[in-house]
């Protein structure tokens, strides 16, 4: 992770900087972040090139390795390996086997509300430009050279490592998501983006909620999972119905008012 960040300050501009910090995250949690660099073998380039292809494909995969490459040529040029390890990152470009044929992007599909859909893409933006401050920070702590109590240090590769954890879980679900567009009129069964409006059976008291997908829930303003007790209750039900969810209080029983979208 120093060498990575040592390669990222020398870059001129701040998007150089932030495309080689993304394309050489996967790589840094491949090998490993706290690994000395001088342990890292040929045969171990060569099979994350093989494996980056073949699990992801594509002109994106293809990128990431370039950066990959460039970064293992700065480490040969200032002296951190041996030997010069990119020339044995072989890029090949995957024969971009569709996951539509296998199903397994139906199976991965997130539906998202227009709202949802803008609070991720802006926080992706405000997570990726966090980026170079943090590395910069890496760079100030890793300069005192007794390291063996650098909080400082630590704390910054941690922060690190929760904002790259963070922006791959966005990307993933921005991925596979499907924005749900309302249609202005009165919904008929539940589904994402629906609001319903609930009758408490034993106390009469009525609650609105609206369901989302899991990445956008919060229950506090009024925003349930559809997978969550109560969101799996409603999905595809309709007005004047009643459910029944279990909790750990007991069973619950509703019975849905109205829909709207």
């Amino acid at each position: 992770m120093e060498a990575v960040s040592v390669y990222v300050a020398s870059l001129r501009s701040k998007d150089s900087q932030s495309k080689a910090q993304q394309h050489l995250m996967k790589f840094v949690q491949w090998c490993g972040a706290e690994r000395q660099i001088v342990e890292i073998r040929p045969s171990e380039i060569g099979e994350y090139g093989e494996k980056s292809v073949g699990s992801t494909g594509g002109a994106q995969a293809v990128e990431r390795l370039q950066g990959v490459r460039k970064f293992l040529s700065f480490a040969k040029k200032k002296g951190l390996t041996e030997h010069n390890l990119a020339q044995h990152l072989r890029i090949r470009k995957g024969k971009g086997r569709a996951l539509k044929s296998s199903g397994a992007s139906e199976a991965n599909i997130v539906e998202l509300t227009i709202e949802g859909h803008k609070e991720l893409v802006d926080e992706l933006e405000g997570l990726k430009s966090q980026r170079v401050p943090i590395a910069a920070e890496i760079r100030r702590a890793a300069a005192d050279k007794d390291v063996r109590e650098n909080v400082p240090l630590e704390a910054a590769r941690e922060q690190l490592g929760l904002v790259e954890s963070r922006i791959r879980q966005i990307e993933d679900t921005l991925k596979n998501a499907v924005v749900v567009q309302p249609s202005g009129e009165k919904a008929k069964t539940v589904r994402v983006g629906t609001k319903v409006h609930l009758k408490d059976l034993e106390s009469g008291r009525e609650t609105r909620y609206t369901v989302v997908s899991a990445s956008e829930a919060r229950p506090l303003d009024g925003k349930i999972s559809d997978v969550s007790p109560v969101g799996k209750a409603l999905m595809k039900r309709s007005a004047g119905q009643e459910i029944r969810v279990e909790t750990p209080r007991g069973q619950l029983k509703y019975r849905i008012v109205k829909l709207t979208s």
